[in-house]
């Protein structure tokens, strides 16, 4: 049986995960839009639709259809996107760890350059590309020092057979990481046309407007069924914004990929 006390820690964990201004702004919607609907029952204006209800109700269930169906495209399109970037990523730090391991059979001298070059590449995309990709943008910094880890391994001098089979696989693994970074990149600055979040807004604010004037024959009944419908509606377009940057907000990629190649690999 299901604890009263653990059912309020479940209902507070999901209320922690939408930030406080975004809980703020639903609130004052939902007062706004109960004190319109209030307003307009009390003037009477529902009752001059009362001989249209049936008809305001088919067309709010058509509106409706097509919301459902332009919100599951977009999100599919959206979330498709963000594990998209999320595998990528995870793939090229992957392909960063190989090079630092393969790297070990070289002697230290020679592979202390690869290893620094690492280093630094997954510092400055840590502190500096992961802003400017939620911003949108590219960060030529941390190009270059992707470029160092190229040419670091490019670099090497091997001495023998040994080496050079290890040198090879080394220049494979680059080629890799790179592939991976230029896959990544394209991803991230993606984002969902304006012109199809304008379209599923506006027919979200078309079906809150049909409910103001619904004529409920009672105003709590009235006001209960459109702060629902609000709530909801708030919260999917919450949902789809906020996916459509990986890189900010309330679910984000992790860059713990990165991270771990400057704390964890030598």
């Amino acid at each position: 049986m299901t604890n009263y006390s653990d059912d309020q820690t479940l209902f507070a964990r999901t209320l922690g995960i939408i930030p406080g201004e975004v809980l703020s702004r639903l609130v004052k919607t939902l007062v706004v839009l109960s004190a319109l609907y209030a307003v307009l029952w009390y003037a009477g204006l529902q009752k001059l639709f009362l001989n249209d209800a049936e008809g305001l109700a088919a067309l709010i269930q058509i509106i409706g259809t097509l919301y459902s169906v332009l919100y599951a495209f977009a999100t599919y399109v959206i979330w498709g996107q963000f594990t998209a970037v999320e595998t990528e990523i995870v793939k090229e730090a992957g392909s960063l760890k190989d090079l630092l391991l393969f790297s070990n059979r070289l002697k230290e001298t020679v592979r202390e350059p690869v290893v620094r070059a690492v280093k630094i590449y997954a510092r400055s995309v840590v502190e500096t590309e992961w802003r400017a990709l939620a911003d949108g943008k590219t960060s030529e910094k941390t190009d270059r020092f992707f470029y160092e880890v190229i040419a670091s391994v490019s670099n090497i001098k091997w001495e023998d057979d040994s080496e050079r089979v290890v040198c090879q696989r080394l220049l494979d693994i680059a080629n890799q990481a790179s592939a991976h970074r230029d896959e990544r990149l394209a991803l991230s600055v993606k984002r969902i046309p304006r012109t199809l979040l304008v379209f599923v807004s506006l027919t979200a604010c078309t079906i809150l407007f049909l409910l103001l004037l619904y004529p409920f024959r009672n105003v709590a009944l009235g006001i209960l069924s459109l702060a629902i419908a609000a709530m909801l509606l708030f919260f999917a377009h919450f949902v789809l914004t906020d996916l459509d940057n990986p890189f900010e907000g309330t679910w984000n990629v992790r860059v713990d990929p990165f991270g771990e190649l400057i704390t964890k690999f030598r």
